[in-house]
C-alpha cells in the first residue's frame, strides 16, 4: 500500500491538509493548507453531524482527487488549492482522477479489443496493431492477425480509397 503523504483533519469548520513528519523527537505535524468550509457552506457549524461529515468527506475527496497523480505533497496541495478556488467561485469541474491511470488504460484496452473483434476497416486495423504491439514486446499474441485478415483489410482499404476519390470529385 502506498504511503499517505497528506492527512486531513477538521478543526471546527477548517479542513486542514497536514503532513506528518517523523523526526528524532517523535511525530510533528506540518500544516500544508487550510480550507474554511464556511466559505462554501455558511451554515456549516449549525448543521447536524451527518450532513457536516458528508460535506467534509466530499470536499476532502474532491480536493484529494485533483492532485492524485502528483507524487509529492506540495504538488497535491497546489492542485487542492486551485480546486478550492474553483469551488469557492461556484465551479464544479473535472472528474475523478486515477493516480495510476490503470482504470483508464483498462477501459481503453477493453474498447480496442471490442473494436478488433469487428470485421471492418477499423476493427481489422486495430487487430493488426494489437498483434504487432504484442509481437514487438515479445508477448504471446492473444488474437493473431492472419493472412485472411490481411486480405480482408486490403479489400476494405481499397474500398476506402475509392470512396475518398469519389468524395474528392464531388
Amino acid at each position: 500500500m502506498a504511503k499517505r503523504l497528506i492527512k486531513w483533519t477538521l478543526d471546527g469548520s477548517i479542513l486542514k491538509a497536514v503532513k506528518v513528519v517523523e523526526n528524532l523527537d517523535g511525530a510533528e505535524v506540518d500544516i500544508l493548507a487550510e480550507f474554511d468550509l464556511i466559505e462554501i457552506f455558511p451554515t456549516f457549524l449549525t448543521m447536524p453531524e451527518v450532513p457536516k461529515q458528508l460535506i467534509v468527506y466530499g470536499t476532502k475527496q474532491k480536493l484529494s482527487d485533483t492532485g492524485a497523480s502528483d507524487k509529492e505533497a506540495e504538488g497535491k496541495i497546489d492542485s487542492a488549492k486551485a480546486k478550492w478556488d474553483e469551488l469557492v467561485a461556484g465551479k464544479w469541474t473535472g472528474g475523478r482522477v486515477n493516480a495510476t491511470g490503470a482504470a483508464e488504460n483498462k477501459r481503453v484496452v477493453g474498447e480496442a479489443k471490442e473494436i478488433a473483434k469487428v470485421i471492418s476497416l477499423q476493427g481489422l486495423m486495430m487487430k493488426k496493431t494489437m498483434a504487432e504491439i504484442q509481437l514487438g514486446k515479445g508477448m504471446t499474441v492473444t488474437d493473431p492477425f492472419t493472412e485472411d485478415d490481411q486480405a480482408k483489410l486490403d479489400e476494405f482499404l481499397i474500398m476506402a480509397v475509392e470512396e475518398a476519390k469519389k468524395a474528392m470529385k464531388s
